[in-house]
């Protein structure tokens, strides 16, 4: 488990009625922890067929029911509500890419920041929420993106490296068509 992942797992705060959709699941691991704090159906989905076994074989082994696995993209992931979407995107922007394997792996060529806010939009219920991990230099981006598709930036917690170096990362919830203020939380140093 990568520390983005156990940051994010903090940070997504599970209901225990919360439908979760969990976008580029990987080996599981948020549906894991989304699963074990709500009663409801947590689906993961992801592009790549050998996450999706990973993923499954690990909701096996920790004895998961109400996990659900889906080789598919998020824009083809049919219309449903959830309470909550969980997602730990891609870092690099693609001119950073070496090769296409390099690309699959860090930057899904197949999503977008903008194709996670339409999508988002579109398989949220009315006040739910998208909690993201993304890199400092796309919080920005984040910003205009949530605003122009009707997601309402609600907390955000930076994470350093250590206390002397600026935020590399930032921890976001979103909620679609929510109103009032944001919520700068304290900041994470990893050392």
């Amino acid at each position: 488990m990568t520390s983005d992942s156990i940051h994010l797992s903090n940070f997504m705060a599970i209901r225990k009625h919360d439908r979760v959709l969990d976008v580029g699941c990987n080996n599981g691991v948020l549906s894991l922890v989304a699963a074990q704090h709500t009663k409801n159906q947590v689906m993961g989905i992801d592009i790549n067929s050998s996450a999706i076994d990973l993923a499954k074989s690990n909701a096996k082994l920790n004895s998961l029911d109400n996990l659900e696995f889906i080789h598919t993209r998020l824009q083809d992931t049919p219309d449903d509500v959830f309470d909550v979407l969980v997602c730990n995107p891609p870092y690099f922007k693609k001119e950073r890419i070496m090769s296409v394997q390099q690309a699959h792996a860090r930057f899904d060529l197949e999503l977008t920041l903008e194709d996670l806010a339409i999508h988002s939009t579109r398989l949220l219920k009315d006040k739910g929420r998208l909690v993201i991990i993304i890199p400092v230099e796309r919080f920005h981006d984040w910003l205009i993106l949530a605003y122009e598709h009707k997601l309402t930036v609600k907390r955000c917690q930076f994470i350093h490296h250590d206390q002397d170096h600026s935020a590399n990362t930032v921890l976001v919830e979103t909620v679609k068509n929510g109103k009032g203020t944001m919520k700068v939380e304290a900041p994470i140093f990893n050392r």
